[in-house]
């Protein structure tokens, strides 16, 4: 029931920002729409920022897509499967992926300038670890509340690698 007013949540969400991006915008809207994209343009990062920046876009590549499978493991659950053990042989390489990707940040050199950034980062994958953990508890003893706990702890963590993004990667930029 949770998960079905989840999907609705992010259809009604799509669908308002739809008809927000293709309504016609009037000119002194542009005008302060790029004053602002201006005024938030973040300054180009060091060559040190840039090479951790590199370096953690490796972890960040595929903490993305093992936070996309953690989340649909949940959904396809939730929606289709109900099978405890197929959704605990999804869960399981998830988990030991966002443990080792915790400890991997967690040994790179960050730039002093950056600490603060790879604290975040390295706090995103130990909250991935844990929803993955909460997932599991739950395929062994089907307290539905889990779920719920690891659905919290998913979204944190997202939120946590979106400001980690916005300072590497403003609009997901690949560096090279």
């Amino acid at each position: 029931m949770l998960l079905a007013g989840v999907v609705v949540a992010l259809a009604a969400t799509a669908g308002v920002a739809w008809l927000h991006e293709i309504r016609p915008r009037s000119q002194p809207a542009l005008q302060t729409i790029n004053a602002r994209a201006e005024k938030a343009q973040l300054p180009a990062l060091t060559a040190d920022e840039e090479r951790f920046a590199t370096t953690l876009w490796a972890v960040h590549r595929e903490a993305t897509r093992s936070a996309v499978a953690l989340s649909f493991a949940g959904i396809t659950y939730q929606t289709e499967d109900r099978d405890a053990r197929a959704f605990a042989r999804k869960i399981e390489p998830l988990a030991r992926f966002f443990h080792d990707a915790e400890m991997q940040v967690r040994a790179m050199s960050a730039p002093p300038s950056l600490s603060k950034t790879q604290s975040q980062y390295v706090d995103a994958m130990a909250i991935y670890a844990s929803a993955a953990a909460e997932m599991l508890k739950f395929a062994e003893d089907g307290d539905s509340q889990r779920l719920q706990v690891a659905h919290e702890l998913d979204v944190k963590a997202s939120e946590y690698m979106l400001r980690v993004g916005e300072v590497l990667w403003p609009g997901q930029y690949k560096p090279h």
